[in-house]
């Protein structure tokens, strides 16, 4: 090795050393400066600050904001899947009434070579699906029944200019049913299921269809479910009973009226004692000016007369298959002595009973906590009654609920709510070649 190439690698090395020792000197001054201040060296490192974490405030759910400035008394049209139910269960009899009423058969020919009688047979029928929501949506009624059987044909709940009614829907609030804005700013109903649950089911209907409705009250002021449900509850305007008249919470209630189904979740429980009482309507009681779930309170009442052996059990009743239809629908009566009379094993004989039971309480008698039966439509049945009596009727609508639709001279009549209800429920729509009849 030269002496210049010794020079050169002496000066690379202290160079080397120099840029080492510049890149130490930081680690080096934070040595010495970790010991105390009296030259110690094991004091703990200083604490980490954590910034303070601000939590956000917890947002409130979405509301519904179209209904809430609208104030009691206040009539709005709304679809029916706007509706939320403030009871699990209906008498689906009751529906099934309306079904194989509100659907008579377009083709049936037992009046095929009568056009007059076919025409007052699909006006008894598919005619008054329209009578009845005109009347349910404040339009009063159909305007005239159908001309033609055309006229019928084309009639669809659905296409408002196929038929019309006698005042413009919503206008005559008396008969409309009733909704509560709630808390959420969503409509919960009142008054109605069965109905808005009929029309949901029909082919015509559905859940969008256009319907009517009268707010009783606006509580969406209240910002909480659970004081909404308080609420609700101490005004006696929620039924929180299943089908099988069990208590159940607020978050069992069901998310949509109309039947319980296997292709749709959220439907209505079936209640069968609530479906007994509909059929005692204007045998036992009056339907006018009742407070809210009135029938829920006598089939509560009937079904604590059943469990302590005062009534027969609903099961001990020929009222489903394999029963025959003509079981099921054997008539039963009152005479003019109010004595039972006919069979006593059928659906009648099931209404009749309970009936007889309704009307033998006093008007103060207590039906459920507070309400006496003279607050809940109670009628007074009286023997020897004349005929214009309303006893005289309520035998009257007993004897006709299991009738069919022929008159002995073969023209058509009206035939019984039972009639109706227990062929669609085992029968489906009424159609030739079903077990219907025809």
């Amino acid at each position: 090795m030269t002496l210049a190439s010794l020079h050169t690698l002496v000066h690379a090395r202290q160079q080397l050393l120099r840029t080492l020792g510049i890149a130490l000197l930081p680690l080096a001054l934070a040595a010495c400066d970790s010991g105390s201040s009296t030259g110690g060296n094991n004091s703990p490192e200083a604490p980490v600050v954590t910034p303070p974490v601000t939590e956000e405030p917890t947002p409130e759910p979405p509301r519904n904001t179209a209904y809430l400035n609208n104030k009691a008394g206040d009539v709005i049209k709304v679809r029916i899947d706007e509706l939320h139910p403030t009871q699990a269960a209906i008498g689906y009899d009751q529906v099934y009434y309306k079904l194989g009423r509100w659907q008579g058969d377009l083709d049936r020919s037992t009046w095929a070579n009568n056009p007059k009688q076919q025409l007052d047979y699909l006006n008894r029928t598919i005619g008054k699906k329209f009578d009845d929501y005109c009347e349910d949506m404040g339009g009063t009624e159909r305007a005239q029944k159908f001309l033609t059987i055309a006229e019928v044909q084309a009639a669809r709940l659905d296409q408002p200019t196929t038929y019309l009614c006698k005042d413009p829907l919503g206008s005559q609030t008396e008969n409309l049913k009733t909704v509560v804005v709630g808390w959420d700013g969503n409509l919960y109903l009142t008054d109605g299921h069965h109905t808005f649950s009929s029309l949901r089911e029909i082919s015509d209907g559905g859940p969008k269809l256009p319907v009517w409705v009268k707010v009783s009250a606006n509580y969406s002021d209240i910002r909480e479910a659970s004081a909404f449900w308080e609420r609700m509850s101490k005004e006696k305007l929620v039924w929180l009973r299943d089908g099988q008249n069990q208590a159940i919470t607020v978050e069992q209630l069901p998310t949509r009226v109309g039947l319980a189904s296997e292709k749709e979740a959220g439907g209505m429980q079936e209640d069968r004692y609530r479906s007994l009482v509909y059929f005692t309507r204007d045998i036992a009681y009056n339907n006018g000016n009742l407070p809210e779930y009135a029938e829920f309170l006598w089939g509560d009442w009937l079904r604590r007369q059943a469990s302590e052996g005062q009534l027969t059990k609903l099961d001990e009743y020929l009222m489903a298959p394999p029963a025959t239809p003509a079981q099921i629908l054997a008539a039963s009566t009152l005479n003019k002595a109010l004595k039972p009379g006919g069979s006593d094993d059928s659906y009648a004989a099931a209404v009749r009973d309970a009936a007889l039971k309704m009307t033998a309480l006093s008007d103060t008698d207590l039906v459920f906590e507070d309400r006496d039966a003279a607050t809940l439509g109670r009628i007074v049945l009286e023997a020897d009654a004349a005929s214009d009596s309303v006893t005289k009727k309520a035998r009257d609508t007993l004897e006709e609920l299991p009738r069919d639709d022929i008159k002995s001279d073969g023209s058509p009549r009206g035939a019984g709510k039972l009639w109706f209800a227990v062929n669609y429920r085992n029968c489906g729509k009424p159609a030739a070649g079903t077990c219907w009849g025809w």
